[in-house]
């Protein structure tokens, strides 16, 4: 089971006081001074005991890379505050290869036949630069927004990288799209195509997630085994084989989950007699935890060696300098699939490979948004999406008995039925669910604004419905107008 980060004591260096002084004053040179906006103040790291802001008998100095992974985890319960219980909504800048076309067409730019991706990226990105730096978007109302990943680990927003501006100068939770776009219709949904290299991704996101302790993924130290997975091979032996090793029960697991990988389903003949399909869904998770841990072991490292860090003279500069990613401050995910009909067949699947995606983030130690949209011109929309409720409800309370304190975000479609989804936002919503957000999915921003918000406990999370309005002529004045005005009325149906 992944462990929330908790406060670490102070790592104890045998220093002499000059090597103290020293490492202060190379400190002092090499960090510019910049000028403190009113946002950096307020997501500052407060100030440790030893500064000369507090009284202390303690004579141990605290180190800057014991500052860096105290800044990571302040920010990661500031960042959980602001997504559970801020006002405001979500804006969704996340407009990837197929939907660029037709945000630039809306803004202003409709002549790109012949331009290449990397034109039409860089176009996009200054409309995202544009939005994002107006004083309309701000934390007042904003409360997250979610990035395509070419924008986070390729691009800058003044001279920063983009989840980083976000959060540092205007203190919005940065979100990162996941998903590699949509898989041909089949029983009336679109999965989402295969994410090869999200392990990877996610190793690069939200950097120092947990606290690393000394030997912590040693080449020499096998990886443990988790208890789900030992549960399993004991229930196995019970059930199947009572001679079967481990490999032979592992080698088996393996080529279950090769056939079910990406939505962690399985048929009835997949799985012997009298095996408990719940202690096998459960191992699978934990399998999948335990790769993402393993996949991940080089950005671990990283981040170990930047923990402990050596204690040569200047050494502690020159690892911050290393290790800091563009997504650092990245906080979660987001992964989107489309219901184009109520067929019961393929909404099991689409929310089994919405959670199979949902547990190897939630095992890197971020939280994901899963977006199982149900399409606005969708036949029998309603009966959709109460099969939808229901499904998400199942898995809902698989989570939380097998992972009890993990949370994850809805990303759903306003729905015909204002009260649909009542039992995850009210009061006493469902405890995986941290919040409830809802995407325009093609309503006009009217229209949206008018539905959200008789969908009470509803956040938005809209982004054509945001950029409406938006063209690439207007003069600053009249942009920021426009801007602000589409703000402010989504973030009024968002309260309501």
């Amino acid at each position: 089971m992944h462990h929330r980060p908790r406060g670490m004591p102070p790592v104890r260096y045998n220093r002499s006081a000059d090597d103290a002084r020293r490492t202060k004053v190379e400190r002092e040179l090499s960090v510019p001074k910049t000028k403190t906006t009113e946002t950096q103040k307020s997501n500052a790291v407060p100030q440790p005991k030893g500064s000369k802001h507090h009284e202390t008998t303690s004579k141990i100095p605290v180190t800057d890379d014991e500052q860096a992974v105290s800044s990571a985890f302040e920010r990661k319960l500031r960042q959980r505050e602001r997504i559970a219980n801020a006002s405001g909504f979500i804006a969704a800048l996340d407009q990837s290869g197929g939907s660029t076309p037709r945000a630039l067409a809306k803004y202003g730019i409709t002549d790109i036949r012949g331009t290449d991706k990397s034109t039409m990226f860089t176009l996009i990105h200054d409309m995202r630069t544009r939005i994002m730096t107006c004083d309309a978007f701000s934390s007042d109302r904003i409360i997250g927004s979610i990035l395509f990943d070419q924008t986070v680990f390729k691009k800058q927003v003044m001279g920063l990288p983009s989840a980083t501006y976000l959060w540092s100068v205007k203190g919005i939770v940065p979100f990162l799209k996941i998903d590699n776009g949509l898989e041909p219709e089949k029983h009336g949904v679109q999965l989402m195509k295969p994410i090869p290299e999200l392990a990877v991704t996610l190793g690069k996101c939200g950097q120092f997630h947990e606290p690393f302790k000394q030997g912590m993924h040693d080449k020499h130290v096998p990886h443990s085994t988790p208890e789900e997975l030992k549960a399993f091979y004991d229930h196995y032996r019970d059930v199947v084989e009572s001679e079967a090793t481990n490999d032979d029960i592992k080698n088996w697991l393996d080529h279950l989950a090769d056939k079910c990988e990406r939505y962690l389903t399985f048929a009835d003949e997949d799985v012997p007699d009298g095996v408990n399909h719940g202690v096998v869904r459960t191992a699978l998770v934990a399998r999948h935890k335990k790769l993402v841990d393993e996949d991940s072991k080089i950005t671990r490292q990283k981040a170990k060696a930047f923990f402990l860090g050596s204690h040569d003279f200047g050494s502690v500069t020159d690892l911050i300098s290393q290790t800091q990613s563009p997504g650092d401050c990245v906080f979660g995910t987001k992964a989107r699939s489309v219901i184009r009909g109520a067929d019961l067949d393929g909404i099991k699947c689409i929310v089994a490979q919405q959670f199979g995606i949902a547990a190897q983030v939630l095992a890197a130690g971020l939280v994901p948004i899963i977006e199982p949209e149900v399409a606005i011109d969708c036949e029998n929309k309603a009966d959709a999406e109460v099969m939808l409720r229901d499904e998400l409800k199942v898995y809902l309370d698989l989570l939380h008995s097998t992972q009890p304190g993990e949370q994850l975000c809805l990303k759903l479609t306003l729905p015909e039925d204002c009260s649909l989804y009542d039992e995850f936002t009210n009061e006493n919503h469902h405890p995986s669910v941290m919040r409830v957000f809802a995407l325009s999915g093609g309503y006009d921003r009217k229209e949206a604004c008018v539905r959200l918000a008789k969908c009470r406990g509803m956040t938005a999370s809209f982004s054509r419905a945001l950029t409406e309005g938006l063209r690439v002529d207007q003069v600053p004045a009249a942009f920021t107008a426009a801007l602000d005005r589409s703000v402010r009325e989504i973030y009024d149906a968002s309260v309501v």
